[in-house]
């Protein structure tokens, strides 16, 4: 008689509002968040049954979580990732159903791998987000467990975050968690006024929960896997602002870089997270606003050496401005080739793109 135990069950939702490009194995299922807000994407949407899908905007990734929660789970581990974020194994590639398998027979929870800041998690909230958020939820667990805050006060005064929302955990201990998530942000929503914030900040208790995580799992006194985690392609909007930016560029005119500048700032201002090495992973985003400022100077100034005449792509114009850069301070250390010389002389470089380049310099110095 075959007595071996039956193989453990585990599903991994894959937390999206874009398409999802990469392969993926199949324990891995997306979910679309906010589906009641947007288009429908062809995935399983948070929409159905007991759900917040309609608040997204404040909620962010969490709406799926609450969903999950509320569902009929039919496994007996369930976990979060997100479209362009995964757990990895050693290898580095995406983490398999039995890979977390191996790992959950001896640990309760997976999380990623926690990351360490000279300040506290506290003061790095605070330079992000209005700190009275935080205090607020704070006060609701303090208010709900006195002994429960004292865990809150040394996880977000300590230096290490396990940021992303993501968790592997037996589907018990993932419905247990989101119970009391949704409990603690429901006592604190009486002091936090996500409708005073922008488009960006206003999906608060997305940030919120981000060491609440951490927080339940050392009051609960379980055992933790930290895994690496991995992020397989740009974030969506850093890709829109690029794709934006290089059409402003294409239609030409002679304000085209001063438009491009303003549309720039603009977005900035509503997605501050574009600029983040996470979300750019190519690393283009400080280059092409240095680009388009430096155009929009050249513009402002009338320069007949404007870098347009070079061309109108922003690929181009970020290329070039990476070589004159390069060639130019090689020129002030004297270890200029001669092509690169008469390259820079055949480019005709304005007084704007020097000065920025050398400011650039300075402060790195």
């Amino acid at each position: 008689m075959d007595e071996r135990k039956p193989e453990k069950r585990i599903r991994i939702w894959v937390m999206t509002h874009k398409p999802v490009t990469v392969s993926l194995p199949s324990v891995y299922v997306p979910l679309q968040v906010g589906k009641a807000l947007h288009e429908d994407l062809g995935y399983t949407g948070d929409d159905t049954g007991d759900n917040i899908s309609a608040l997204n905007i404040y909620y962010g990734e969490l709406t799926g979580q609450y969903w999950v929660a509320k569902q009929k789970m039919d496994t007996d581990y369930t976990g979060l990732c997100h479209y362009r974020r995964y757990f990895l194994n050693q290898e580095n590639h995406i983490m398999e159903g039995s890979e977390y398998l191996d790992l959950l027979q001896h640990h309760d929870v997976i999380l990623p791998r926690a990351i360490s800041f000279p300040k506290s998690y506290y003061e790095v909230y605070q330079e992000s987000h209005n700190i009275h958020d935080l205090d607020a939820v704070g006060d609701a667990i303090r208010t709900m467990n006195p002994q429960l805050y004292e865990v809150f006060s040394e996880v977000v005064n300590g230096h290490e975050v396990h940021s992303s929302n993501m968790f592997v955990a037996s589907s018990e201990l993932f419905r247990e968690y989101t119970d009391w998530l949704f409990s603690v942000f429901e006592m604190a929503k009486e002091n936090i006024n996500p409708e005073a914030y922008d488009t960006y900040h206003r999906r608060v208790y997305g940030f919120l929960s981000e060491q609440l995580n951490f927080v339940w799992i050392r009051w609960k006194g379980l055992g933790i896997c930290e895994v690496p985690c991995g992020i397989t392609q740009e974030k969506a909007e850093t890709l829109e602002v690029k794709e934006m930016l290089k059409r402003e560029i294409a239609r030409g005119g002679a304000q085209c870089g001063i438009r491009a500048l303003e549309l720039f700032r603009a977005q900035i201002e509503k997605r501050p997270d574009i600029m983040l090495p996470a979300s750019d992973l190519s690393g283009e985003m400080e280059d092409l606003f240095r680009v388009i400022y430096i155009l929009a100077r050249e513009q402002e100034n009338k320069r007949e050496n404007c870098m347009l005449w070079l061309s109108s792509r922003l690929d181009d114009l970020l290329c070039h401005y990476r070589l004159i850069r390069t060639i130019r301070k090689k020129m002030q250390s004297g270890t200029a080739t001669q092509e690169e010389v008469q390259y820079y002389r055949d480019a005709k470089v304005s007084s704007d793109m020097e000065e920025q380049i050398d400011q650039m310099g300075a402060q790195i110095g």
